[in-house]
């Protein structure tokens, strides 16, 4: 098949088949014991929840859900459709899982949502800070990976990898397709641009942005975001600068 606009075409049929499949899931949810589910939360069909599993009040969990043993989730938490929680995670208050990332396709001057049919899965032992928004992969998944720590209003986008033992700060954003190793540090408001890797062990100073991709052991900061003793050096010789300047003249 040829199309003018392969991105479009592949939207219009993602919207075809996916609908199909959601309009074929009816099987009640499945609760195992010693579930403690709070007031006015809602719990749809397709669902799996784990043994000793908390879910607060006012909280939403979508069609296919799968939620492991020992999971805590916080109030008016709202996991959507598809989305896989490991055992022993905590999800705090406000958090968001699985909505549709940002992406677009121009269509005669119109900017058309691109279907997101992929879903959210996080395993084991991670938690989730308050009122951080994880959006579902478009084609692929998004994933956070075992034991890492995200704190409050973070971003994760469409189709980011998070590996394993990673701590990530407030405010942080990072952007589509990004693939972070294990055991990163990401400290507070750093933002991530997309389709980058991020080696493990690396440590990102706050507030900085990384706009290219680094390899293992790398202690990164500054905007751009880069080595972090060469950008200290680089700071030391442009404060001295004016001095030279004026003993020149």
């Amino acid at each position: 098949m040829i199309v003018d606009n392969t991105r479009l075409a592949v939207l219009k049929a993602i919207k075809i088949i996916y609908q199909k499949k959601k309009n074929n899931i009816t099987a009640s949810p499945i609760l195992s014991k010693n579930i403690e589910i709070g007031k006015n939360s809602f719990i749809a069909n397709g669902c799996s929840i784990g043994e000793g599993t908390k879910i607060g009040h006012n909280c939403t969990v979508m069609d296919n859900c799968k939620i492991g043993n020992n999971v805590c989730i916080s109030n008016n938490v709202v996991l959507y459709e598809d989305t896989e929680i490991g055992s022993n995670t905590v999800i705090q208050s406000g958090a968001i899982v699985g909505s549709d990332g940002f992406g677009t396709v121009l269509d005669n001057g119109n900017h058309l949502n691109f279907p997101h049919i992929g879903k959210v899965i996080i395993k084991d032992d991670v938690w989730i800070g308050s009122n951080t928004t994880i959006d579902r992969g478009t084609i692929g998944d998004t994933i956070i990976g075992r034991n890492s720590k995200l704190d409050n209003l973070i971003q994760i986008a469409h189709n980011v990898e998070i590996g394993e033992g990673c701590l990530i700060a407030a405010g942080v954003a990072i952007a589509g397709s990004t693939k972070i190793g294990n055991k990163v540090s990401i400290g507070g408001q750093v933002g991530i641009v997309g389709h980058l890797k991020i080696g493990n062990n690396v440590s990102i100073g706050a507030k900085s942005l990384v706009t290219k991709s680094f390899k293992d052991n790398y202690f990164i900061s500054g905007n751009p975001a880069s080595n972090h003793k060469d950008r200290v050096r680089r700071d030391i010789a442009l404060r001295k600068l004016p001095q030279l300047i004026k003993n020149k003249n």
